[in-house]
């Protein structure tokens, strides 16, 4: 680490960037390393989720918190606010450092993410982008994640990649690529799936599948392609299984109004669970239908059948083994409801401790 210690600030704004920075954040801990947190707002972190595995975290610094039900219109307005905020306000945090010898760490794609790459650059940090290189090649889809993540790696000094694919995908960026073997969400997951051993989901829903839909292109852009998807779904997936849905303020306008008593009955509309639980409840499944990206990859360390509901998809993780692209082809989707039993696959295995790869590098370097 030198004589000089380093100076570290994680930037983040949502709970999944919470989760999988938290690996990096624990071994920061681990090896007594300071640190300081600064959140965006963008969301509401729940520290608490990962309490057993980290212990106490606490936002250091704060900047003004999104409205909990925003527009895109107001989205995009408190984005400007976060970016100009965080420039101005941190400016007295950051006046004495030697930026030379200080990280400013960023995770993955979401909007808070970009915003911290600026915020990083402005004031001159060396920039660490983690889960770095992931593509869709496709900026409308996940939009504007894909803008961000571009954005992102083109700011990053150093950029973790969790593959070797993804490092290939990124050969002309400038900044130092690192593979870290696996993505960092594997710590957490791992961790996660040895906790509430005893957590039973099957003795409440009996054999279920989970349709989550949370997507911004989908919700707000897509509304009656994604009304359509849904609608198709919940007529062909297999008559004895129960349907548990994803419910958030966005999506619960779309179920369908018009399904047969005994598929009615079928479907059960869930809030957002911690992550542990949510875990469990993926892992219980017959399947999980869902444009989630983070979730096709979960799902492919359990080896869970999944229909991803999506285009395309910025992971390659369970591609041709668990994971099936819906591409909007109803025949698709069809075919992997009637036959979503072939798709199972034995569970991944952590084999590598990417945080560990990580931490050893930034305070080495």
């Amino acid at each position: 680490m030198g004589t000089v210690e380093k100076k570290v600030y994680f930037f983040m704004g949502t709970t999944a960037e919470f989760i999988k920075l938290a690996p990096v954040i624990k071994e920061f801990k681990k090896q007594k390393i300071k640190f300081k947190v600064i959140t965006s707002g963008q969301n509401p972190i729940n520290f608490d989720d990962l309490k057993g595995y980290i212990g106490l975290i606490k936002t250091d610094i704060a900047l003004k918190e999104k409205p909990r039900k925003s527009s895109m219109f107001s989205f995009v307005i408190w984005a400007f606010q976060s970016l100009f905020e965080g420039i101005i306000s941190l400016k007295k945090e950051f006046q004495d450092l030697n930026k030379n010898n200080s990280y400013f760490i960023v995770h993955g794609d979401t909007v808070s993410s970009t915003i911290g790459s600026l915020i990083a650059k402005f004031h001159g940090f060396k920039l660490a982008h983690i889960e770095s290189g992931l593509r869709s090649f496709s900026f409308l889809e996940p939009f504007p994640e894909e803008i961000c993540r571009v954005i992102n790696m083109r700011l990053a000094d150093i950029l973790f990649c969790p593959n070797q694919w993804a490092i290939n995908n990124i050969k002309t960026f400038k900044g130092t690529k690192i593979d870290t073997k696996q993505n960092t969400l594997i710590e957490a997951f791992t961790w996660a799936m040895k906790t509430n051993k005893n957590l039973d989901f099957k003795q409440k829903y009996k054999k279920y599948y989970i349709l989550y839909i949370r997507r911004q292109e989908h919700l707000y852009f897509q509304k009656e392609w994604t009304g359509k998807i849904i609608n198709t779904i919940l007529n062909n997936a297999p008559a004895d299984l129960n349907c548990l849905f994803s419910i958030h303020f966005l999506n619960k306008d779309l179920l369908p109004k018009n399904l047969t008593r005994n598929r009615q009955d079928k479907l059960i509309t869930i809030e957002k669970l911690p992550y542990t639980n949510f875990m469990k409840l993926m892992s219980q499944a017959e399947f999980i239908a869902t444009d989630g990206c983070t979730n096709q990859e979960e799902a492919s360390y359990m080896g869970l059948p999944v229909l991803a509901l999506r285009n395309r998809t910025e992971r390659i993780e369970g591609l041709g083994k668990n994971v099936i692209i819906s591409q909007d082809n109803e025949h698709i989707i069809k075919n992997f409801l009637k036959n979503y039993k072939k798709y199972r696959k034995r569970p991944i295995q952590l084999n590598e401790r990417p945080s560990t790869v990580i931490v050893d590098y930034l305070l080495n370097h």
